[in-house]
């Protein structure tokens, strides 16, 4: 086999596996921010309801759960 033709036999198998690898890669990445997000939107849900009313606005809330206030 020349050269050209192990690449041509062999490239569409590497491409394969270094895509699956990055794929992978990208998704555990992603999970610290996925627990970070449902914290937060756990937090957002519960923060300033008095009797099951919404009482502050969404900027309050979001402010509140990211540690503001003296």
């Amino acid at each position: 086999m020349t050269p050209r033709e192990m690449i041509r036999a062999h490239a569409y198998p590497v491409l394969a596996v270094v895509s699956t690898v990055s794929l992978v890669i990208i998704s555990t990445s992603l999970i610290p921010i996925a627990k970070w997000s449902r914290s937060q939107n756990e937090c957002i849900e519960r923060t300033f309801k008095v009797n099951g009313i919404n009482t502050q606005g969404l900027s309050s809330k979001v402010w509140s759960c990211n540690g503001g206030g003296d």
